[in-house]
């Protein structure tokens, strides 16, 4: 029953995760990339502080994980400008696909034949769900850089969290983007406006998206197989594109509904993969 409940806990959060783009994307209407991430994050931060308990290494070393979480942030906001919430959702997820790779680069970690083709399969979908006819999306390609961004976080994360506080380090990456976006937002903020979307995007960002969610998935995957939650948290994707059909109107073609699959199940095949190692 334990796992049941956990199983159904993560899926909520995969949904939390997955509302945040049609969210965002309504509140770039009001607000900049750069000013919104500051408050976000911001907020964030302080919320966070009485799950912490301080340590000048490991928040340092947040801190350095953090470079990496503000340049994905910084990529899939910006992103979120010229293209959908859907496009954006789908090919945000792809980070779970280039992870191996990355820890192959950083750690010299082993990539077998599987993670090769979950990352051909990705590329294969973002083709497909780019509907690409030789003009570049300036935004799908920020959200591409955004999820290489992701993949340098989770890769850095799997290796310090074993020898540092991974509440701490959390910690540290939440303050690094407040940090790193607010000089950007004060050189680069050309709109402002604390309206109901902003204000709605804040509260679902940052006490939902990352203080809460951060919090149950940290306590609930005890209670499942990692296998379980490799697969709940691909739907992170589908809840975007539902998400976004229903507040922004937006539609896929046939095409690109075929790319979206092959995003997810590349995402659900390099998850399954790492989770029969764990």
């Amino acid at each position: 029953m334990k796992r049941l409940y956990a199983d159904i806990g993560l899926l909520s959060v995969a949904f939390i995760w997955g509302v945040t783009f049609p969210v965002v994307k309504m509140a770039l209407e009001s607000i900049s990339p750069f000013a919104f991430n500051t408050l976000r994050f911001s907020l964030a931060a302080l919320l966070f502080l009485p799950f912490i308990k301080f340590s000048r290494e490991d928040f340092a070393t947040g801190i350095k994980i953090g470079i990496a979480v503000f340049l994905g942030y910084a990529f899939q906001t910006v992103g979120l400008e010229y293209t959908t919430a859907t496009n954006t959702g789908f090919i945000t997820s792809m980070y779970v696909v280039f992870t191996p790779a990355i820890a192959a680069l950083l750690y010299r970690v082993k990539i077998g034949a599987r993670e090769i083709a979950s990352i051909i399969l990705a590329f294969s979908g973002l083709y497909l769900l780019s509907g690409f006819n030789g003009d570049v999306n300036p935004g799908d390609v920020l959200a591409l850089l955004c999820a290489i961004a992701f993949a340098f976080e989770i890769a850095m994360i799997s290796h310090y969290s074993k020898i540092s506080n991974p509440t701490m380090l959390a910690f540290g990456q939440i303050v690094a983007v407040a940090v790193f976006s607010a000089p950007l937002s004060a050189i680069s903020t050309t709109r402002f406006a604390l309206n109901t979307d902003v204000v709605y995007a804040l509260v679902i960002t940052a006490v939902f998206a990352t203080v809460i969610a951060k919090l149950l998935q940290n306590w609930l995957q005890k209670y499942t197989k990692p296998s379980d939650a490799a697969v709940i948290f691909s739907m992170e994707g589908v809840f975007a594109h539902l998400c976004a059909v229903i507040m922004l109107g937006e539609s896929l073609s046939l095409q690109q509904y075929i790319g979206a699959f092959l995003i997810v199940f590349a995402v659900i095949l390099v998850s399954l993969s790492s989770s029969n190692e764990t």
